[in-house]
This record gives structure tokens, sequence and C-alpha cells, in this order.
């Protein structure tokens, strides 16, 4: 966790000569116990992560609230970066990571031990998830 944090400090602070320079001072080297000595390590690390669904980018073209001089409203073309959602949900389901934090049953949740004050607090709580799921059930009957 605390190699992490290190990292992720690294990375939003120092660019890759800073890096290096931190990653060889005596005191870095002496008293830290990190998996990485230098910048070219660091990076090495940083590539070894798994990287999760790739993106794809698009140009799109938008329409702006500005007119021209005829009165023509000014387009402009834009990169649109994005993620395949059906490659994000699979990536997300099969980290071991998430799996304790994962729910696929609809649960009811109270606040009370009478069950008088429900709680809806994550999506398989609520009622949608259970009625969905019967929907989706019922259509492959």
């Amino acid at each position: 966790r605390e190699e992490w944090d290190l990292a992720k400090w690294l990375v939003k602070n120092l660019g890759q000569t800073r890096t290096d320079e931190f990653l060889k001072l005596p005191i870095t080297q002496n008293r830290t116990k990190l998996s990485f000595h230098n910048n070219r390590s660091f990076l090495q690390r940083v590539d070894a992560l798994p990287r999760g669904p790739g993106w794809s980018c698009r140009k799109v073209t938008v329409r702006g609230n500005k007119e021209d001089e005829f009165g023509v409203p000014l387009e402009e073309e834009v990169e649109l970066w994005s993620h395949d959602p059906v490659e994000c949900v699979q990536e997300l389901i099969g980290n071991p990571f998430f799996k304790a934090d994962m729910a696929y049953s609809p649960a009811k949740a109270y606040a009370d031990r009478a069950g008088q004050h429900r709680v809806i607090d994550e999506m398989w709580t609520a009622d949608w998830w259970g009625e969905t799921q019967v929907r989706q059930f019922k259509r492959e009957q």
C-alpha cells in the first residue's frame, strides 16, 4: 500500500528526471525497500500492471451555441475517447480484487431488527434488481 501511494505521488508530482533523482537519493535507497530503484525500473513495474479494457477513439462533430457571421451555429470536430462498456463489466466481474464486493442476488436490508425501515443503498437492495432478474428469467423461458 505504501509503495503504491509513493508511485501515485511520483507520477502526479515529478517528471521522469526528478523521479530518477529521487529514487537514487541515498536516503531513499537506504531507508526504503522499494521494488524499483530508478525511473526505468519504476516504469517497467508500471507497464507490467494489468491494463484493463482498451481505449477507442472516434471523431464527432459538435455544434456550439455561438453562430458565425451568417447566423449558422459553429461546429467543431472533437475526439471522443471511450471504453467498451461490456469489456469494462467483464474486467470488473473477473477481477479477484472485487470478488468480496460483488453481489448478484437481490436482497432487502433493514435499519432495524423489526424490518420496518428499509435501507436501499446499493443496486441489489432496491426492488429494481429483483424485478429485472425476474423479467429476464421469464424472457428466457
